[in-house]
């Protein structure tokens, strides 16, 4: 990656950091503007309808979390996992921390039928996702001389 002059390594990595982090929010701003998190959310009633977990009807219309309360959680992950993927050095622990926060994340989507409504949780897995790519192209530019 290019070396401004006069910019510490310290402010470096604040650059990426907040350039991956910004980057990661629009992107889910797009999708949700565009309809695709609606989209999937449809997807996960379907799939929770069927065999073996049968959510009922009226279960499906409740949402268990809205809009704004899914963007804040996709902040608060967004700029956690941003800065951690961002300073494990090694693939193979990017990509334990890529798998786990997703394992991590998923499983309240499935899990949401105890609860008796609908947990979207395709915004928070896809700015792991999101993250996770970020942050292997950011490493890849940065070990080029």
């Amino acid at each position: 990656m290019f070396r401004l002059p006069n910019i510490t390594r310290t402010d470096q990595f604040l650059l990426r950091w907040a350039a991956l982090s910004f980057t990661v929010l629009v992107f889910i701003l797009i999708l949700t503007a565009a309809g695709a998190m609606e989209y999937l959310e449809l997807e996960q009633i379907r799939f929770l309808g069927g065999s073996p977990f049968y959510i009922g009807a009226a279960e499906a219309q409740i949402s268990l979390l809205g809009p704004a309360g899914t963007f804040a959680l996709c902040i608060g992950i967004t700029l956690y996992l941003a800065l951690v993927l961002l300073r494990e050095r090694r693939f193979s622990g990017r990509v334990q921390v890529g798998l786990l926060a997703v394992t991590a994340l998923a499983l309240p989507g499935i899990l949401c039928v105890l609860w008796g409504g609908v947990l979207n949780m395709a915004a928070p897995v896809i700015c792991v996702l999101s993250c996770w790519f970020g942050a292997e192209i950011l490493h890849l530019f940065r070990r080029r001389p």
